[in-house]
């Protein structure tokens, strides 16, 4: 694949992740208290992701996948629906879309439109991880993006630190929470090496959803991914047709493997164009 081909996946799904925070954060950790009667707690703080069975959004990103700036010009059009369906569609500030991505349980296809490209038989999370650095299937993403974390959270200890009650979920995930206008809710939360944040909530379900992985560029470095997504646009519950996963592909289009996608980085940032002062 091209280095012009990267700049054309980089118009892609990252519209779901926005801008490289410098900002350091830290979850909070220790023994802390044991928190017995947390279920009525822990219900009301993911009562509204939990009845999210389709999403419906508009998704802006910014930040670094992979070890790689994103651009941040193409926004994506987001359609989740329970239990693993997705349709992704990378727009452009200009012109048609410039990819799609659709996938069903168990099937997944990324069309690459301005390279004429297509990749079939591969799963959707193993597209996202080459595109933006986080390996999220279309049931884990839909959870991620409103605020529940894991599909089905289902608790089993829970503990105080300080303001937080931190909540121990099956699978090995962590859910935190904070009491926010008086009422907990999931701020934040740790699954398969993935740290994620949630803030701007509005009508129970966050607007603004940041993710940085626990591994790093070096022992002293930043993280190797640090995406921040903000979500427009948003509506929930209003299921696509099936038609919606799954594409036409034309009869010109050639196909690509994985390891051709994974070659050309997770979309790169187009190069920034020197300004007068830089000539100087």
């Amino acid at each position: 694949m091209t280095r012009l081909g990267v700049v054309s996946i980089a118009i892609l799904l990252p519209a779901f992740l926005v801008g490289c925070a410098t900002t350091r954060l830290r979850l909070p950790d220790g023994p802390g208290a044991p928190l017995p009667d947390f279920m009525p707690l822990f219900e009301t703080a993911v009562a509204e992701c939990a009845r999210v069975q389709h999403l419906d959004a508009l998704i802006r990103l910014r930040g670094r996948g992979g070890g790689t700036a994103l651009n941040t010009r193409v926004r994506v059009r987001a359609g989740l629906s329970a239990p693993g369906s997705a349709r992704l569609e990378g727009l452009a500030p200009f012109g048609a879309p410039v990819f799609f991505l659709v996938a069903r349980p168990g099937e997944a296809t990324l069309w690459l439109t301005r390279e004429k490209r297509v990749l079939r038989d591969v799963p959707a999370a193993d597209i996202l991880e080459s595109l933006v650095g986080v390996s999220l299937d279309p049931g884990a993403l839909r959870s991620v993006l409103t605020g529940c974390l894991v599909e089905d959270p289902r608790p089993t200890t829970a503990r105080t630190i300080g303001d937080w009650v931190v909540v121990e979920l099956t699978g090995g995930a962590v859910a935190y929470l904070q009491r926010i206008d008086g009422e907990y809710r999931l701020t934040a939360g740790s699954r398969d090496g993935l740290a994620f944040y949630y803030s701007q909530f509005l009508g129970g379900l966050p607007r603004e959803v940041r993710v940085i992985s626990e591994s790093r560029m070096d022992a002293d470095s930043e993280p190797v991914t640090d995406l921040t997504a903000s979500l427009s646009q948003v509506d929930t519950n209003v299921a696509l047709p099936d038609s919606a996963f799954s594409i036409d592909i034309p009869s010109d289009v050639m196909p690509m493997t994985l390891r051709d996608l994974r070659g050309a980085g997770p979309l790169d940032a187009p190069p920034q164009t020197p300004t007068s002062s830089d000539a100087r």
